[in-house]
C-alpha cells in the first residue's frame, strides 16, 4: 500500500479528500468494533488490508494511486464492520464518492479489480447474518454492500465511455442478483425451510436496498427497484422476498442502535448479532458465555429492554431476552443482576407485557414464525 493517505479533513479542492476520515482513524474505529481482527496472523485479505492501514500517513493531496489504496482500506473497513455493533460509516464512499473522484485517471481498472474481487472475501469472520444454502452458497447482508460497490463502479465505468468494463460489471451484478434469487426459490420450495426462508427474505431486501444507494438516483432498469418493482425480473424472488419482509419483519430493523452502549458484546465473534427476530440462541450464548461480568451482562439486558421501550413491533429483543432468561441460572432477576440495574429497569422487567412476551417458549415462536411463512407461499 502507498505510504500516505487522504487527510480526515482535507481542504476543498480537486484531488483532495474533503471530510473523509483518516485511514488510522478508520483503523481505529475497526478495532474498536471488530477487535479480534487482530488475533494472530490476519486469515482474510479485509483484515490484512485493514491492519496494514495502521501503518499508513494523511496526505491531503493524495495521487490517484494513493486514492486507490485508500479506497482499498475503506473496502476492507466497511466489510469488516457493517454486520458489528458499530458500522464504519464509509458506504457513501465507496459507493459513489470515491468512484467519482477517480474519473478521468488510470485508477479505475485497479478500483474495479479490487471491487470484483471482494467476492472472494469470506463474512463468516465477521458477521453471524448469513444463510446458508447448499446448492447456491451462502447468501448474505455482505452480498449486498458488495452489489453496492460494484453498481457504483458500473455508474463511473458507463461515465468514463468504458463499455468492455460496464459490460463486466454488469454481468457480475447480474450473476449475483440470479444467485441470489435462485436460493431464495430453492428455500420457498423446501418444506421445513421457512425460519431460513424469512431470515433470507430480509437479506434479499436490504441487498435490493444496496443496489438501488449504489445505482443513485438515475437508477438501472434492469437492476433498480427490486424490492418494491421486482416481480418480473429474477422470476419475481426480490419482489417476493420484499413482500414477506414487509408483511413479517419490516418492524425489526437492522441497525441495532441500543445494543451500541454494551462494550462487552464487541468483545468477541462468538456475540455477534444473527438475523432479527431470532434472537433466542444468542441470549443464551450471552447468557452462558464465559467472561462476562455480572455488570455487563445487566447492561446487556438494560439495553435490549431499552430496544423493547423504543422500537415498537419487533420481537427479536424480546427473543433475546427470553433466551437470557432461560439460560440464566435465576433468571433475569437474579440479585446479583438486579443490583446493577436502573429503577426503570427493574420496574420494566416486571412488567405483564414484558414478562408474557418471553414467557412464550421459542419452539412455540419459531413454530408460529414458520406457520406465517408457508401461509404467504401457499
Amino acid at each position: 500500500m502507498a505510504e500516505s493517505l487522504p487527510l480526515e479533513r482535507a481542504p476543498e479542492g480537486r484531488g483532495a479528500f474533503a471530510g473523509f476520515i483518516g485511514p488510522r482513524t478508520l483503523v481505529g474505529l475497526v478495532r474498536n468494533t471488530a477487535p479480534w481482527l487482530w488475533d494472530g496472523e490476519p486469515r482474510t485479505p479485509y483484515a490484512a488490508i485493514v491492519r496494514a492501514g495502521e501503518s499508513l500517513e494523511a496526505r491531503a493531496e493524495p495521487t490517484p494511486a494513493e486514492r486507490t489504496e485508500y479506497f482499498a482500506l475503506c473496502l476492507a473497513a466497511h466489510f469488516a464492520t457493517v454486520a458489528t455493533y458499530v458500522p464504519t460509516d464509509v458506504d457513501t464512499k465507496i459507493r459513489r464518492a470515491l468512484w467519482q473522484d477517480a474519473r478521468g485517471t488510470d485508477e479505475l481498472p485497479r478500483m474495479r479489480a479490487l471491487a470484483l474481487a471482494m467476492a472472494e472475501w469470506d463474512p463468516a469472520p465477521v458477521s453471524a447474518r448469513i444463510v446458508r444454502v447448499t446448492e447456491t452458497g451462502a447468501v448474505s447482508g455482505h452480498d449486498g454492500e458488495r452489489l453496492a460497490v460494484l453498481c457504483g463502479a458500473l455508474v463511473a465505468s458507463r461515465g468514463a465511455h468504458d463499455d468492455s468494463a460496464a459490460a463486466e460489471l454488469d454481468a457480475a451484478i447480474d450473476a449475483e442478483l440470479a444467485r441470489q434469487a435462485r436460493a431464495f426459490d430453492l428455500l420457498a420450495r423446501h418444506k421445513g425451510a421457512e425460519l431460513d426462508l424469512l431470515r433470507l427474505a430480509s437479506v434479499l431486501t436490504h441487498n435490493a436496498g444496496d443496489v438501488m444507494q449504489g445505482l443513485g438516483p438515475r437508477g438501472d432498469a434492469r437492476f433498480a427497484d427490486l424490492a418494491r418493482a421486482g416481480f418480473a425480473r429474477y422470476g419475481g424472488a426480490f419482489g417476493r422476498a420484499a413482500a414477506v419482509y414487509r408483511d413479517s419483519l419490516a418492524a425489526e430493523g437492522h441497525r441495532n442502535y441500543p445494543l451500541r452502549k454494551p462494550r462487552v458484546l464487541r468483545a468477541r465473534p462468538e456475540l455477534l448479532l444473527p438475523i432479527a427476530p431470532f434472537f433466542d440462541a444468542w441470549g443464551e450464548t450471552v447468557a452462558r458465555f464465559r467472561g462476562i461480568t455480572d455488570a455487563e451482562r445487566a447492561e446487556v439486558v438494560s439495553a435490549l429492554v431499552e430496544g423493547c421501550r423504543k422500537l415498537a413491533g419487533q420481537a427479536g429483543y424480546y427473543r433475546a431476552l427470553a433466551g437470557l432468561d432461560r439460560a440464566l441460572p435465576r433468571g433475569l432477576e437474579a440479585p446479583e443482576l438486579a443490583q446493577h440495574y436502573s429503577v426503570s429497569v427493574r420496574r420494566e422487567l416486571r412488567g405483564a407485557e414484558l414478562r408474557r412476551r418471553i414467557a412464550v417458549k421459542r419452539e412455540s415462536f419459531e413454530a408460529s414464525a414458520a406457520k406465517r411463512a408457508r401461509a404467504l407461499f401457499s
